[in-house]
């Protein structure tokens, strides 16, 4: 297993996964002005979650996955899947009314991502980058589980999301930033989701390599066992930022 490659994590990943909260995505689709049937680009689509959503709100999407394994995991067929990537995506010109990257973009090269995202959009159209980020302070389970990896893995470090995402997306001059968006959610999982949800977890599972890794999720199945949960609530804190297309 390497940084970035989930293939031995496809599996965990389409099992364990939270969805995204309804209504900032409603937010979202209305921000992008998208009617019914409209084309949209959903980058680093990993096994469909969050294309899940824009196809049910019936748009047309092209979900662009690298990763051969994430795409065989998904189970959104009408969507289009693409091994495209988001510094070669292989779209037309001009072709998509929004493009959008669900806990992805932090995986992309901007100087190279953001003129391919200006070719393929629209003139006028958005580009959204969204994260959904555990709320760790508004969870017993989760701040310890954190906590615990501070002290097994003092190295990992998660900071990579909490990057200036406004001044990112105009850093090329292809974007101009619109608009910050946030919702909460939670969601409950089984205690084998809960499980699961850190197997999915490729940066911190090479950062602590597999002893380090296994020793985790043991203390984590122990704490559930001690507290005697078969569930976990796990809230989330959804963050969007979206920038239009400069013309």
């Amino acid at each position: 297993m390497s940084l970035g490659d989930f293939s031995p994590q496809a599996d965990a990943y389409r099992q364990a996964r939270p969805t995204y909260p309804a209504e900032l995505v409603e937010q979202l689709i209305a921000d992008a002005c998208l009617p019914s049937g409209a084309a949209v680009a959903d980058f680093g689509a990993g096994t469909g979650i969050f294309t899940q959503l824009l196809i049910d709100r019936g748009l047309q999407v092209t979900a662009l996955e690298p990763n051969e394994q994430m795409r065989s995991q998904n189970a959104v067929p009408a969507a289009c899947w693409t091994a495209g990537t988001f510094e070669n995506s292989g779209l037309a010109d001009g072709s998509q009314r929004w493009a959008v990257a669900a806990q992805a973009f932090h995986w992309a090269d901007p100087p190279r991502a953001l003129p391919e995202l200006r070719r393929i959009l629209a003139p006028g159209s958005l580009f959204t980058v969204v994260w959904n980020n555990r709320a760790n302070r508004d969870s017993e389970i989760l701040g310890w589980t954190e906590a615990t990896i501070r002290r097994l893995i003092p190295e990992f470090d998660e900071a990579y999301r909490n990057r200036p995402w406004p001044t990112i997306l105009a850093s090329t001059g292809d974007f101009t930033f619109t608009t910050h968006r946030t919702a909460t959610h939670t969601i409950r999982m089984s205690r084998a989701r809960y499980l699961t949800l850190w197997r999915s977890h490729n940066r911190l599972t090479i950062t602590a390599g597999p002893e380090r890794f296994a020793q985790l999720l043991q203390e984590i199945e122990s704490h559930l066992d001690q507290l005697g949960l078969a569930e976990v609530d796990v809230p989330y804190r959804c963050e969007a930022w979206s920038a239009r297309r400069s013309d």
